[in-house]
């Protein structure tokens, strides 16, 4: 409870600062980070209503009032509305308490947009701020416990990512493969998980949905596999070959593992996300391979599998210890394959952590 109760009071004081009267979140990880609960209100408004001073309040349909009022952070305000009234009286009630003239409302990213038209018709005069600015920052940097939990989830995927390689056989198919690793992390206890099964020439899709390709000689295969575990996620990306590697793709490999490993060597306390980047990125550059680099270099990870902070061009912002986030260079040639490595590092007082095992220097065959 009092982790839950430091991070409210934070966002409060982030509130004060930036005029902000009231913070509404939405169902989602906000809510799960700042309440340790969260429920999916479908098309009903469910919401944490939070004053920049004060008692906050969960605001549900009455069908949830039970669940909320066993909610981790130990809010004992909570209001439950029925259908026949709406959700709008209970929440302007408690806005008007909050909302001083000219003073802004901020709305979780995750509130449905019906929600948020109503409130801005209840409000016309209070601006409406997103609350990435009160929220992002804090989630962004890992308590100590925290660390524990992503490292948690990251042994699960090197497990999980281990135990799917046997399943590499000629003719198997990218759904097949899929099964097998959503078995694996049940198989660990995990609440979600997710993965991508590239094949061929699907491994130079970066989001490739997996389906009915079977698996051939002279395959690359892209495996980007994680979970949510004990609360927190986990993401990596590995590429091995099938039996045989197409021409071209093991020096692709190292020059990808370069980038890579350039990456991580550059992120360290005080140092701006977009030079984490430049850093894998001015390697896959200097070979004359910068357009099939198709993306930003890493993505923040925690309660979301995607979170602040970004590892992207443009992002200034500092890295901070305790700050998560993946290492995920990769070249994509269209038509023929794509290689990519992707694994998790923690920012340390004087550099940064890998959370997962680390990718071979060589690409790895398989099925031989």
């Amino acid at each position: 409870m009092a982790v839950f109760a430091e991070r409210l009071a934070e966002v409060q004081r982030r509130m004060r600062a930036s005029g902000a009267g009231a913070l509404i979140v939405g169902p989602g990880d906000n809510l799960r980070y700042l309440t340790g609960w969260s429920e999916d209100g479908h098309e009903r408004f469910l919401a944490l209503v939070l004053p920049a001073s004060g008692e906050p309040a969960l605001v549900v349909p009455v069908m949830n009032a039970a669940q909320s009022r066993g909610n981790p952070a130990g809010i004992s305000h909570v209001i439950g509305w029925a259908d026949d009234e709406g959700w709008q009286p209970a929440v302007m009630t408690l806005l008007a308490r909050y909302m001083s003239a000219g003073a802004a409302l901020a709305v979780n990213e995750e509130l449905q947009s019906v929600h948020l038209l109503g409130l801005q018709q209840a409000f016309p005069g209070s601006p409406c701020r997103t609350s990435c600015q009160l929220i992002g920052p804090l989630r962004a940097v890992k308590s100590a416990e925290e660390v524990a939990l992503l490292r948690r989830s990251a042994a699960a995927a090197d497990a999980v990512y281990r135990d799917t390689l046997p399943a590499l056989g000629r003719g198997v198919s990218e759904t097949e493969v899929q099964e097998r690793i959503a078995a694996l992390f049940r198989a660990h206890g995990a609440e979600e998980h997710f993965a991508l099964v590239c094949f061929g020439a699907n491994a130079a899709l970066p989001h490739h949905r997996s389906g009915s390709a079977r698996l051939a000689e002279g395959d690359i295969v892209v495996l980007d596999i994680g979970c949510r575990l004990a609360g927190y996620w986990s993401d990596i990306t590995r590429t091995v070959a099938f039996v045989r590697p197409p021409e071209g793709a093991e020096q692709d490999y190292r020059l990808v593992r370069e980038a890579h490993m350039a990456a991580r060597q550059a992120a360290r306390p005080g140092i701006p996300c977009e030079r984490v980047d430049a850093a894998a990125r001015g390697v896959i550059e200097r070979a004359g391979c910068g357009p099939l680099f198709l993306h930003r270099t890493g993505h923040g990870i925690g309660i979301s599998c995607h979170e602040e902070p970004y590892i992207v061009r443009g992002n200034d912002e500092r890295l901070a210890p305790g700050m998560a986030f993946s290492d995920e260079p990769g070249v994509y040639r269209e038509g023929q394959y794509g290689v990519r490595i992707e694994s998790i590092l923690v920012v340390t007082d004087d550099g940064a952590e890998d959370l997962n095992a680390p990718a071979p220097d060589e690409l790895e065959r398989v099925g031989a």
